[in-house]
């Protein structure tokens, strides 16, 4: 029943009960006339219901209204000098903080200027969730710009860079730190030293640096394993976005971070989109590998909409984005799938590792992801063919999603190098493994359970 039923049955009441005390005082004049149940029990309930109803009204358009205010961003995005790092596992960008560490800065733009971190220098030390270190240590290099002081003001939080040093507090130089994990609490002033300098941020990339710290082993490389460090194939000066106000400058750092998700099929939409639910649904009939970022529905997340316009030049949403790639909205997902092409584009990308790996291992007794130049897959491949199996085999060089097969293979197994052979949906490892297995004897009983020979 309405408010406005519920309003007129105890109106309706009062009317009728008054009409019949008249009626009973013409027929009994000397009698007295009858207190009305809807007089005092009925006025009350109706004052209740639309005291109730009003209140429903006023808190729906008070959170209406009030997810639409989201605060007016009054500075500009613009163009910024930073540096950026190039390793073999991708490339990572550090905005510098000359207000916070002046004289640090200052010498950080020489060593790059100069060269220094692009010969004999890399990451070397690596803490998972703690910190990943780099420099010219492991070659004994000599700074060219001395010692500096510490100058403690920004503090150690996930993603901060921070010059590396021993307990003398004025040892720092070269060797630089990329904060895995707030740090804060460890690196600030006590009674024990003076702190720790953090002159810049990891703004782009950051995948490429939680890649490189998975893909290294814990602790300190020896001296005599220099060579193998991630060294920096490349550092330069580029122009990157960025803004004064501390929100905004936030919202750019997450949705770059969404945009460069690797391997993936990147949505940035609306939380209420019937557009991007039809995205996902096509996308979805491919086993595609998706990513969604929803935007301007939090009060207490400012300037997404802001940051999405000045980050791609797109004010429509939704956006789709394909291996970094902006291909459209709706109706351009739309024509691609409708000329055949989407699929392609999917493939190529990467974005179906996932479903291609599962696929093989679960319908296949026998997986074998391999490189055709590798020594030691042929070496597994010889071995199976000796026994009479013969795997289905995934040659990683010679496929567009080569990469992003591998990259899956990693997370799955933890193993990022091939071969890496399946028996019967599990992974055994590589060609160490195997022929391990094959001297036991144990990788004959396998197979024949799997079925993979007689």
């Amino acid at each position: 029943m309405d408010a406005a039923n519920k309003r007129r049955v105890p109106v309706d009441a009062e009317v009728n009960a008054a009409e019949g005390g008249r009626s009973m005082s013409r027929a009994r004049p000397g009698g007295r006339r009858p207190a009305s149940s809807g007089s005092w029990f009925g006025a009350p309930l109706v004052y209740a219901v639309v005291t109730f109803f009003s209140l429903m009204i006023f808190v729906h358009v008070w959170q209406f209204s009030s997810s639409e205010m989201h605060p007016v961003l009054t500075t500009p995005f613009y163009n910024k000098t930073m540096v950026q790092f190039t390793t073999k596992f991708g490339t990572f960008t550090v905005d510098l903080y000359p207000e916070h560490a002046p004289k640090t800065v200052e010498a950080f733009k020489k060593l790059v200027d100069s060269g220094f971190y692009l010969k004999d220098a890399g990451f070397y030390y690596n803490e998972p969730k703690f910190v990943l270190q780099g420099g010219g240590f492991l070659f004994d290099k000599q700074s060219p710009v001395g010692n500096l002081p510490v100058e403690y003001s920004a503090p150690s939080t996930e993603r901060m860079v921070v010059i590396a040093r021993s307990h003398k507090s004025d040892s720092g130089s070269t060797e630089f730190a990329i904060m895995l994990h707030d740090n804060t609490e460890r690196n600030k002033p006590s009674e024990d030293g003076p702190g720790y300098t953090t002159f810049g941020r990891v703004v782009e990339g950051w995948h490429t640096v939680e890649f490189i710290s998975k893909k290294m082993s814990a602790g300190f490389m020896a001296k005599e394993d220099r060579d193998y460090q991630i060294s920096f194939e490349k550092v330069e000066f580029v122009e990157r976005l960025t803004n004064d106000n501390y929100e905004a400058k936030m919202r750019l750092e997450e949705l770059t971070y969404v945009l460069e998700t690797p391997h993936s099929v990147v949505i940035i939409s609306e939380k209420d989109c019937p557009e991007k639910r039809e995205v996902q649904k096509m996308l979805h009939k491919f086993r595609t590998t998706v990513r969604t970022k929803e935007i301007g529905f939090a009060n207490h997340i400012p300037y997404e909409l802001e940051a999405v316009e000045a980050l791609t030049g797109h004010k429509s949403l939704p956006l789709v984005y394909i291996k970094g790639k902006y291909i459209g909205g709706l109706r351009e997902v739309q024509k691609l799938q409708q000329t055949g092409t989407l699929r392609t584009m999917l493939e190529k990308s990467g974005t179906l590792a996932e479903d291609i790996v599962w696929t093989a291992i679960n319908q296949n007794s026998l997986v074998l992801f391999s490189k055709s130049y590798c020594p030691y897959c042929k070496k597994t491949k010889e071995t199976l063919a000796g026994l009479g199996a013969k795997p289905v085999v995934f040659e990683l060089d010679t496929r567009d999603d080569g990469a992003a097969i591998q990259a899956f293979l990693f997370r799955l197994t933890r193993q990022s190098t091939v071969p890496n052979l399946f028996i019967k949906g599990k992974s055994v490892g590589g060609n160490d493994n195997v022929q391990e297995l094959q001297r036991s004897g144990e990788l004959v009983d396998r197979l024949k359970k799997a079925r993979a020979i007689d």
